[in-house]
């Protein structure tokens, strides 16, 4: 299958357009800009070919979660006008801060999450090398990269090991969650332990380390795919500034 748009994009386009989202986030106060930019990210991830099975999966916790932080801060903040006088009270000024907590929280991770599902680790570390950055230190992003997909894939071999014994904790209730990360928890770290450990003994095996210098991936040249990055992340950023100083909503 084809590489499409961030697919294609160099690791430092990616991760300007992640700068750019985390500005979004950080830096707005427009609920407007923040929903805008938020809706960018799966549009972004479909557009580079990730399928949207894969994008609800991955969103349902932390729709769960923003859902959370809505209802705790439209619970405990008082301010603006009431909406409901009974109890639970809810105010404006309770469900914009919790609007605005939910929608930061939304679009830092799920940026973040668009960024590692669509850099490549090894054009990354070449990237890195370009920078000059010893390849010790690059290493260590570039392992980081490859070892999420491994833990998802462990994370779901455990699982099923346990449904194969009868234990399916539901993730539903606060005791489900307990419960699921009580038997989860423990196998996942034990097994990611000993990839990494694995790992250790094979770079030491093949004299990783051993030289000051080491040869590098040269980088393809830039795209029509690092150009609409390039603007897209020019227009958040600006964005950004606008909204703050126009005061939108």
């Amino acid at each position: 299958m084809p590489e499409r748009l961030l697919h294609r994009a160099s690791p430092a386009t990616n991760l300007l357009l992640l700068g750019a989202f985390l500005s979004v986030a950080l830096g707005s106060e427009s609920l407007l800009v923040r929903a805008g930019a938020l809706l960018l990210v799966p549009s972004l991830a479909l557009l580079s070919g990730e399928g949207p099975r894969n994008l609800v999966r991955r969103g349902r916790f932390l729709l769960l979660f923003a859902l959370v932080l809505i209802l705790s801060q439209a619970l405990f903040v008082r301010d603006g006008r009431t909406l409901f006088s009974f109890w639970p009270r809810f105010t404006t000024g309770g469900l914009e801060a919790g609007a605005g907590m939910a929608l930061r929280f939304l679009l830092i991770v799920s940026s973040s999450l668009l960024f590692v599902l669509v850099t490549d680790a090894d054009r990354l570390g070449a990237w890195i090398a370009r920078l000059r950055v010893p390849y010790r230190h690059g290493a260590v992003v570039v392992l980081a990269l490859r070892f999420l997909p491994l833990f998802r894939h462990e994370l779901r071999a455990v699982r099923d090991a346990q449904r194969v014994r009868g234990i399916e904790a539901s993730l539903r209730t606060p005791r489900g969650l307990l419960r699921a990360a009580r038997y989860t928890f423990l196998p996942v770290l034990v097994a990611g332990l000993s990839r990494a450990d694995a790992l250790a003994i094979s770079m030491v095996g093949r004299g990783f380390g051993l030289h000051p210098r080491r040869t590098r991936r040269p980088c393809p040249p830039l795209g029509w795919s690092d150009a609409a990055g390039v603007i897209l992340s020019l227009l958040l950023v600006a964005a950004t500034v606008v909204s703050r100083q126009a005061r939108w909503p």
